[in-house]
């Protein structure tokens, strides 16, 4: 029996008794109709059965709701630790971003939306994030008016 881990990949073969080392083989993979999807996944285990580590693609893209939650926690660190808005969207946004800096500007607008979303986490909403709680699934700040 050989197994063989390759990421979250696991690959189980029976060897046939007579296989000596350095000998050609030949794997078979039974017909599946997910087949054509697996094909991938049995390359790689391929390339590590003859010594080829595989390359992991470290960069994931980074969708717009997962950089919105980030934001929002960021901003709520910020707010706990003193930051007046002005900071925290630097510290978000970067310098040249707050050049541009009012009162009542976007910037700022958007600061204020990011702690709002950030307090509706700790009252609860990041249990609808996880999946765990159902009765609130909408994004926190998006609620329904009465």
């Amino acid at each position: 029996m050989l197994l063989t881990e390759v990421s979250a990949q696991r690959l189980c073969m029976s060897l046939a008794d007579d296989l000596c080392d350095g000998a050609g083989f030949t794997c078979v993979v039974p017909l599946g109709p997910g087949l054509r999807s697996q094909l991938d996944v049995f390359n790689t285990q391929a390339q590590a059965l003859q010594g080829h580590a595989p390359v992991e693609d470290s960069t994931r893209s980074v969708t717009r709701s997962a950089l919105l939650h980030l934001r929002a926690l960021q901003a709520l660190d910020g707010a706990q630790a003193g930051a007046s808005h002005r900071e925290i969207a630097q510290a978000l946004f970067g310098l040249e971003a707050v050049m541009r800096w009012h009162a009542d500007g976007e910037l700022r607008a958007q600061v204020r939306h990011l702690l709002r979303r950030a307090e509706a986490y700790m009252g609860g909403g990041y249990l609808s994030l996880a999946g765990i709680r159902r009765t609130a699934a909408e994004s926190p700040g998006d609620e329904s008016m009465r």
